[in-house]
């Protein structure tokens, strides 16, 4: 998914009237009437119509399905014509279909709203994807202007651009699809790179029969370095081994030392050094084993209301061949959610002057009765509503787990 959702005072290039386009199967609900009432004017197309003839008088496109899993072809075809346009699309999710944003995938010009969200609400989040219009428009110029001066420089940008849209498909690839089903655990994740590839790293693998293994790494550094280095933990983490005698799980200590191992005996030259949390949990006991190597302290929000952290000590994975990493156990209860996370999440809420670390700690508590999916749902929407959210400095992962 790409959410790019902003609050702020209305851009010039936002205000005024103009004219936006919605294209869904079914015609434009009240509480999106009212988002635009005054401000702009609807056009409303079908989700079999192209886009493109009437791109060049839109501002903006708002797009629902009634039944995404339905009209998969037709909403695909959309997000395609909005690669080849100048238009930014928010898309319009009912609670029941938020999973669908997987389908569509994590990176486009789009951005992801709740279809049942207030009127108030929308509009703001209608103007801040306006917001990206003229960043977009500038950009595109700065390429054609800089493809105008050579035929060689114009195939070596499509070539870049192509190379690096099949880098950002592959990593992709090697995330979770789907998470497991094991017991009373259930999974979340709000990723969002901060380019095309992205320097975290996430997990949820059920090991066997009872246990899950999740984890958050990171490396140190942005761009196809940092992405490589990732590509490479997920690679060299062991998280069970099998032989004559069956398999064992390998503990999170044991672990994070022969990947901290595994990164040093590669002496890479442009990002060596990566920080992970890597938890292990029995879904019939509850027991939940993990280690750290410098990596943000995890949360655990506990089901009676108090917060705890995991906090074991650990040096970052790349630099000492011979770091240890500690052990820790603690005991899970039904109602309690696990939160682990990369800090760009912490960055983003600093960047606002909303406290950094604190911040994104008081943002999951405020959440944390929600479920798991609508959790990391509007996680998203606080995020997208703080300046400069549109252009993070860093990735931004947070898994979340929900013990039922």
């Amino acid at each position: 998914m790409s959410t790019c959702l902003n609050s702020f005072a209305p851009a010039r290039s936002a205000s005024g009237q103009g004219e936006l386009l919605w294209i869904s199967d079914l015609p434009v609900p009240p509480n999106i009437q009212q988002a635009v009432q005054g401000r702009h004017t609807l056009r409303e197309l079908s989700l079999s119509e192209s886009l493109l003839k009437h791109a060049e008088k839109a501002k903006l496109v708002l797009i629902y399905s009634s039944q995404p899993s339905v009209h998969l072809r037709q909403l695909a075809g959309l997000m395609d014509e909005l690669e080849s346009s100048n238009l930014v699309a928010v898309l319009l999710l009912q609670e029941r279909d938020w999973s669908f944003q997987r389908v569509i995938g994590r990176h486009g010009r789009f951005c992801v709203a709740p279809a049942e969200a207030s009127p108030a609400i929308l509009s703001a989040q209608i103007e801040a994807a306006l917001q990206l219009q003229p960043a977009l428009e500038s950009l595109q110029k700065e390429v054609a202007r800089i493809r105008a001066l050579g035929t060689d420089i114009g195939k070596t940008l499509d070539t870049i651009d192509e190379e690096m849209r099949l880098a950002a498909r592959l990593q992709r690839d090697f995330l979770p699809h789907k998470f497991p089903h094991v017991g009373p655990l259930e999974f979340s994740v709000m990723f969002r790179p901060a380019a095309w590839v992205s320097g975290d790293i996430y997990s949820v693998e059920r090991l066997d029969e009872l246990h899950v293994g999740l984890y958050v790494a990171d490396a140190v550094g942005h761009g196809l370095p940092a992405a490589l280095l990732t590509m490479f933990i997920k690679q060299a983490l062991p998280t069970k081994r099998v032989d004559e005698t069956g398999y064992h799980l390998v503990s999170p200590e044991q672990a994070m030392l022969e990947l901290n191992r595994a990164i040093c005996e590669q002496d890479l030259s442009s990002c060596q050094f990566c920080s992970a949390l890597y938890c292990v949990i029995n879904s019939r006991t509850l027991e939940m084993t993990y280690a750290r190597g410098g990596h943000p302290e995890g949360l655990l929000l506990h089901a009676d209301g108090h917060l705890s952290t995991l906090d074991a000590p650990g040096g970052l994975l790349g630099i000492f061949p011979e770091e240890k990493y500690e052990l820790r156990k603690i005991q899970l209860q039904p109602g309690d959610r696990l939160v682990l996370h990369s800090d760009g999440a912490e960055d983003v809420f600093r960047h606002e002057g909303g406290g950094g670390r604190e911040g994104f700690i008081q943002t999951m508590q405020r959440l944390r009765h929600l479920p798991v999916d609508r959790c990391a749902f509007q996680l998203a929407a606080v995020i997208d509503s703080m300046r400069g959210s549109l252009h993070p400095e860093d990735d931004i992962t947070v898994v979340t787990m929900q013990v039922g």
